[in-house]
């Protein structure tokens, strides 16, 4: 049951982690939406809704980052154990599961500062945000795809 939870919410993290970036940090391939000067113009957002966009991104990224880093360690582990022909199946499900566990952790932190972010915009400004992530992702999409 707990691996059917998690899994049902690897295409929701997909598509936060798409539109949110693929990496831990900055020079990454991570897009910081709020650090767009086009994107804050059209969405015309003000001084105090950046700052307090700018001040929710300050207070989640060390915890994202640690969390990154708990979920880099899992993987390592995870494909170390995989790949030892000495490892048992619940040696490999066990570490299957705990890397799970910390990309769910990560995941859920990422969504509560994205739901705080999301409480500083009004619902024309949600809206538009919404398209540009859209069409940033399209954009990626196209740039990363392999012919």
């Amino acid at each position: 049951m707990k691996r059917f939870m998690i899994l049902s919410f690897v295409p929701i993290f997909l598509l936060a982690y798409n539109s949110y970036g693929q990496h831990h940090g900055k020079g990454h391939g991570r897009w910081h939406w709020w650090e767009d000067s086009s994107v804050v113009e059209e969405l015309k957002l003000n001084d105090e809704q950046l700052s307090k966009i700018e001040d929710i991104y300050s207070k989640y990224k060390p915890q994202l980052k640690e969390l990154g880093s708990v979920v880099d360690q899992r993987w390592t582990a995870f494909r170390d154990i995989k790949g030892n022909p000495e490892s048992t199946k619940e040696d490999i499900t066990k570490s299957f599961d705990e890397l799970w566990d910390a990309k769910y952790k990560k995941m859920k932190v990422g969504l509560e500062m994205k739901l705080e972010m999301r409480d500083v915009l009004n619902p024309d400004q949600l809206s538009k945000l919404n398209e540009i992530k859209k069409q940033h992702k399209d954009k990626m999409m196209k740039k990363h795809r392999k012919p």
